[in-house]
């Protein structure tokens, strides 16, 4: 009877923090030993925001090898994996943060990425899918991939891609697509692997993620543009893809760099003539900054605060996701972008991208000749 009762109790607490968007972590370490030596006294909950910079959201003493996590997902929230550190440089737990408990098992805190992560279904389903891919510590970062033998290995990993198109519905498919099998995939294949997650997952951030890298991967003139993530100077965050039915102007420039004052100078003539344009084109210039402080200042400066003529940063600097995503590795660099969301040009001089948009204007749509 105790038994069956504390079942009951079990099952009725589970099923309780489910109903109200909780998750309940709890942790048992059996060797608290890092790999330093110190003991771990304390663990942190973490994740990744947006420009990919880490934040803690929760924190637990460990006592006598046991810790516990108690988080409140808000309404409407997405199931996204968090990290649990405190081991060390560099060392930490892998789990997904989703309404229900989830135990973590991990024997030695010297090496953490061992740890067993079970209880909720996104949890068991990624522990799942690192059991058949028998690569539980490594990402796609860590691996040999200048390594031949490595390269075609992807004819090897025909049982980790069946796991995911069989879980094809599951928050964890597009991430671990994107971290285990993106590298080794062809376009075509990686794009038939994009097709195979399932439309429920359509908005959810592992999937855009995943959706951007795969047109990253084949990015040219023609193609669909990632739709890069552009958090505005007023503070609000959009996309690329708001700007759908018009001509974007994307300029990347950094502040003090001759080259993109020169280019700003000329990006003011364009501006008089898209005034002109009844809203057809716009202009959007991206910093290329990590001090975000002095980013309204630099637009004042160098005269760019004008009507209609829009300003992003995403604080990060040359790291910027929304560059890496485009192939920009310096600036000044311009991209050319038409009401689909297709690319015109990648790298045009000012000069041309002046002359292309008076062209399009006067209904010339030369870019449609081009080759893809």
């Amino acid at each position: 009877m105790k038994r069956l009762l504390t079942t009951i109790l079990s099952v009725a607490f589970c099923i309780a923090v489910s109903a109200q968007g909780i998750c309940v972590i709890n942790g048992a370490i059996a060797d608290v030993k890092c790999a330093g030596g110190e003991k771990v006294k304390k663990v942190f909950l973490v994740r990744a925001n947006e420009a990919g910079q880490v934040e803690t959201v929760a924190e637990s003493k460990v006592k006598k090898g046991k810790y516990t996590f108690e988080y409140r997902l808000a309404k409407d929230e997405p199931v996204l994996m968090y990290m649990i550190t405190g081991f060390g440089e560099d060392q930490g737990i892998e789990v997904f943060v989703e309404p229900g408990e989830v135990a973590v098992n991990t024997a030695s805190a010297a090496q953490p990425c061992g740890s067993v992560v079970t209880g909720t279904p996104t949890n068991d389903e990624y522990s799942a899918f690192k059991a058949v891919l028998d690569d539980r510590c490594k990402t796609a970062e860590e691996r040999p991939v200048e390594s031949q033998k490595y390269r075609e290995s992807i004819k090897t990993l025909s049982g980790a891609i069946r796991f995911l198109i069989d879980h094809n519905a599951s928050p964890m498919t597009p991430l671990a697509i994107e971290r285990y099998l993106l590298h080794l995939l062809t376009p075509a294949y990686a794009e038939q692997m994009l097709k195979s997650v399932s439309t429920t997952l359509e908005n959810h951030p592992y999937y855009l993620s995943l959706r951007n890298k795969v047109l990253a991967g084949n990015l040219k003139v023609g193609n669909e543009a990632p739709d890069i993530a552009l958090p505005m100077l007023g503070g609000e965050r959009k996309l690329l893809s708001d700007f759908r039915g018009k001509y974007v102007v994307l300029n990347f420039w950094t502040d003090g760099c001759e080259k993109s004052t020169s280019m700003i100078e000329e990006l003011k003539n364009l501006h008089g003539v898209i005034k002109e344009s009844n809203g057809e084109f716009i202009i959007v210039s991206f910093l290329l900054a990590t001090d975000k402080a002095a980013w309204a200042v630099a637009v004042e400066n160098n005269g760019m605060n004008l009507d209609g003529w829009l300003h992003a940063c995403d604080g990060v600097g040359t790291e910027s996701p929304a560059a890496k995503l485009l192939g920009v590795d310096k600036a000044p660099r311009i991209v050319l972008i038409e009401p689909e969301g297709r690319v015109v040009s990648l790298d045009m001089d000012i000069d041309e991208v002046v002359m292309r948009v008076e062209q399009i204007l006067s209904g010339d749509l030369y870019y449609l000749d081009q080759e893809e």
